[in-house]
C-alpha cells in the first residue's frame, strides 16, 4: 500500500499473545499453576507444565516448562522448552531451548541446544551424536 493511495487503510491486526495453554487443535496436557504432581509422568502427547512436578517426566512429544513452573525432575521429551525453573537433568531427542527467563540446574543432553541471553544454567552439556545400535562402539586405544 502506498502512502498516498486511495485505498482505505486496513484496520491493524490485533497482536496475538503467545499462550502456553494448549488449544483444542494442538491437544496435549496442561498442568496448571496450582497443581503439584509427585511421581512419574509419562505420555505421548504435548505437555505444558505451569505447576510443580517432582520426580520424572518422560513424554514422546514436546514439553514446555512454563514461566510459573517449578520442576524438580529428570526430564525427557522430543523437544524441551524451559521458561521457568527446572532442577534436574534434561534429555531430548531433537532440541532443548532455554529462553531468557529460564533457570536450569542440571545436565542437558540433546543434538541441538539453544540458550538465550539471560537464561541461567548450571550443569554440563552433551551434544554428541548417538552411537547406532547395529554398529559396535569404537574400541579404546591401549
Amino acid at each position: 500500500m502506498a502512502l498516498f493511495s486511495k485505498e482505505p487503510t486496513p484496520a491493524p491486526r490485533p497482536e496475538t499473545a503467545r499462550s502456553t495453554t494448549p488449544s483444542t487443535q494442538q491437544g496435549g496436557t496442561f498442568i496448571g499453576p496450582n497443581i503439584t504432581i509427585e511421581g512419574t509422568v509419562t505420555g505421548s502427547e504435548r505437555m505444558v507444565v505451569e505447576g510443580t512436578v517432582r520426580g520424572k517426566i518422560h513424554v514422546s512429544a514436546d514439553l514446555l516448562v512454563g514461566t510459573k513452573a517449578r520442576v524438580e525432575a529428570t526430564v525427557h521429551a522430543r523437544n524441551v522448552t524451559v521458561e521457568g525453573k527446572l532442577n534436574g537433568d534434561i534429555s531430548a531427542d531433537d532440541r532443548v531451548e532455554l529462553v531468557a527467563s529460564a533457570t536450569v540446574d542440571g545436565n542437558i543432553k540433546a543434538p541441538k541446544i539453544v540458550v538465550a541471553e539471560g537464561a541461567k544454567f548450571r550443569g554440563s552439556v552433551d551434544m554428541g551424536s548417538r552411537v547406532p545400535k547395529d554398529e559396535p562402539a569404537p574400541a579404546k586405544a591401549k
